[in-house]
């Protein structure tokens, strides 16, 4: 990265600026003095508020109408002379959103009243049979108070009190006399209607709702069901105006991505130190960029610049440059953190091991095909863009190493060939059946393990080495480089050679090796230290670091367990696929099983080696040698949530 600084006329700063956002190419740096005195204006507050409302707005079109719904499969095309809006436009469609908005609002009313009518009918329904209007309820000097006796016993009590304390209450039946539950109508005078209902509380009886009656049950049923109609006529009409609204969703889209960018211009204009009548400003720019850069703008404005290399120490952002294949991981990278812009770019060890790794801990050839197909879809039907498609991107390049591991251990959705032909056809196995060879992928894991720790302590000699230290990298890393595989002659010369001579042979190579290492760990471990004393402590607390790389090594173990989990559980989905055997109808329940089975064996595995790969990346490997605490090139651009902006030269 190169620091640029920017100097030009107060009146063409604005310019300027939108010049910088449209190249997309520096990013500035940020403007430490304003940092206490930086509020929030109210012109922010309404631009954030009104790209809420808009894509609150835009996410409702899009889930009810299908043709604001197609706008969301991918970012919708506009020419750069479609990304104005004047103060009349801004104006209609700040009201379309109120409109929309206030439509909705009467949208969930109505939905209410619906609602409370239809409860209101489900009350009614047991009275519907009864003529009598229940809208009365009272005379000159008397009450009715309807109702419902659950059972005999309350209806005979209550009757009892009436008789011996309230003579001049009455009840009557509304339907046949004598069957219960018993629609009742209880008759009170005024001043003892507070007593008769203390008796009916205490007995069981349900008084009908207060609803607005206009007659009896069934003309107030007949009377909800017309006005359910005219909601639902209302109703009606406002999701037809909601849908005609929704024809102007890409335009809404369009008016978001506007203020987005207007309000990333507001940001980045606080970032720029005003004079009276000059402004200037600083930026990181790629270096092999900066010229470019400033001769372009020196043409268009009256400005000065200047283009230098970071101050020494001084920490830039960090822009990661890799080829098409490796691209895709660096979404790995991103998840984990930006690494120092003091040391080297991890990519090229990290994304060719991430897709090795992947691909052996999934290594079926079925499971692996259909990632890919559903990765394709993804790229190229669906055709998604930002992080998706970085993600989709590297997941159909981690399923190809699948298909090869797979066909490696011998992998086609389990043993799926076998549980079908019943034993008579199988699938080969290139190298070995880790299901028949479990230790054999035990002591590759491990062995793979090492070579991948081994390029991280690579990566750190060549961090030192940018450092000025290359001893001290030298030290960090080759006494391992002799140790591990030391150890690992003296332990397993066995399985390496079969003569006695040989192994023999082999365990002082690996005695060797493990004392040269010790050695080389003890002399230069404390390298830079004058004291004999201290660099010797030093050095065996660096040799004490042998636990940890064991620890690391036994890591790659969960490559077996991931492995092992994938292929038994293919084996049992196939198992169960098979239970009717061999026959048409059997074929039909193994397909259905297994479309079932198998595709949640490939969620699952996928998902396991997905966290497990980044596990050893950064738990593992980045523990080597990876630095961290940079932060990612983040260039002034016009960031769009829903649209993709266009010249007006380029072709649909």
């Amino acid at each position: 990265m190169a620091k640029m600084t920017i100097l030009g006329a107060r009146e063409d700063q604005d310019e300027v600026l939108d010049s910088l956002m449209r190249s997309g190419a520096v990013e500035i740096v940020k403007n430490n003095e304003l940092d206490d005195e930086r509020k929030v204006s109210t012109v922010t507050i309404d631009n954030v508020d009104l790209r809420v409302r808009l894509s609150r707005t835009i996410a409702v079109m899009q889930r009810r109408f299908p043709e604001a719904k197609r706008l969301s499969i991918q970012k919708l095309p506009v020419k750069e002379k479609d990304f104005l809006f004047t103060d009349k436009e801004e104006n209609e469609l700040r009201a379309l959103v109120s409109r929309f908005e206030g439509h909705l609002e009467q949208e969930e009313a109505i939905a209410a009243k619906l609602s409370r009518l239809e409860q209101q009918i489900e009350q009614l329904l047991p009275w519907q049979d009864i003529p009598v209007d229940l809208s009365q309820h009272e005379t000159a000097r008397t009450k009715l108070i309807y109702g419902i006796f659950m059972d005999a016993l309350s209806f005979e009590s209550f009757e009892s009190d009436l008789r011996r304390d309230y003579p001049l209450a009455t009840s009557f039946f509304l339907e046949e006399e004598g069957l219960f539950p018993a629609k009742v109508a209880v008759v009170s005078l005024d001043e003892q209607l507070a007593g008769v209902r203390a008796r009916l509380s205490s007995c069981d009886f349900h008084e009908i709702p207060k609803l607005p009656f206009s007659g009896t049950a069934k003309a107030t049923i007949l009377s909800i069901q017309r006005e359910i109609e005219e909601e639902q006529e209302n109703k009606q009409k406002l999701d037809q105006e909601l849908e005609a609204m929704a024809d102007e969703c890409g335009r809404l889209m369009t008016y978001h991505d506007y203020l987005l960018v207007r309000s990333d211009h507001r940001l980045a204009g606080e970032e720029i130190h005003e004079l009276d009548y000059t402004f200037f400003l600083q930026v990181w720019v790629p270096k092999t960029q900066a010229s470019d850069m400033g001769r372009e703008l020196s043409e268009r404005f009256d400005i000065a610049w200047i283009s230098e290399d970071p101050k020494e120490g001084e920490e830039t952002p960090v822009k990661l440059e890799n080829n098409k294949i490796f691209r895709p991981f660096e979404v790995i990278l991103e998840m984990y953190g930006a690494p120092s812009s003091h040391e080297v770019d991890p990519m090229p060890v990290m994304a060719p091991f991430y897709m090795i790794l992947f691909g052996m801990m999934l290594s079926d050839v079925g499971y692996g095909a259909m990632l890919m197909l559903g990765t394709a879809y993804m790229l190229f039907g669906r055709k998604v863009e930002g992080n998706t498609r970085q993600m989709s991107m590297m997941l159909f390049i981690s399923g190809i190493s699948s298909v090869i591991w797979g066909f490696i251990f011998g992998g086609f959705f389990g043993d799926m060939l076998t549980a079908v032909t019943m034993g008579k056809v199988n699938f080969p196995a290139l190298w070995f059946n880790p299901m028949d060879s479990p230790v054999q992928l035990l002591l590759f894991s491990m062995v793979f393990g090492v070579i991948h720790l081994f390029f991280g302590l690579g990566l750190h000699i060549r961090n030192e080495k940018m450092q000025g230290n290359l001893i001290g990298g030298l030290a960090d890393s080759v006494t391992w480089y002799l140790i591990i595989p030391g150890l690992g002659l003296m332990l397993g010369a066995g399985a390496i050679a079969e003569q006695p001579s040989t192994v023999e042979l082999l365990k002082q190579v690996g005695q060797w090796l493990v004392i040269g290492g010790a050695a080389f760990g003890l002399i230069f471990a404390g390298h830079g230290i004058k004291n004999p004393f201290k660099r010797l402590i030093k050095g065996l607390g660096a040799l004490y670091g042998i636990t940890s790389y064991l620890s690391d090594i036994l890591s790659y173990a969960r490559i077996l367990a991931l492995v092992l989990a994938t292929s038994v559980i293919a084996t049992v989905v196939n198992m169960l696929g098979m239970l009717v055997g061999p026959s048409f109808i059997g074929y039909i329940v193994f397909a259905l099983i297994g479309a079932f089975g198998h595709t949640l064996n490939l969620a699952l595995s996928a998902l396991s080696a997905f966290v497990h790969t980044s596990r050893l990346q950064y738990v593992e490997l980045f523990g080597k040698f990876f630095v961290g605490g940079g932060s990612f090139w983040n260039p002034l651009s016009r960031r769009t949530k829903y649209i993709r902006i266009e010249d007006d030269t380029s072709s649909n």
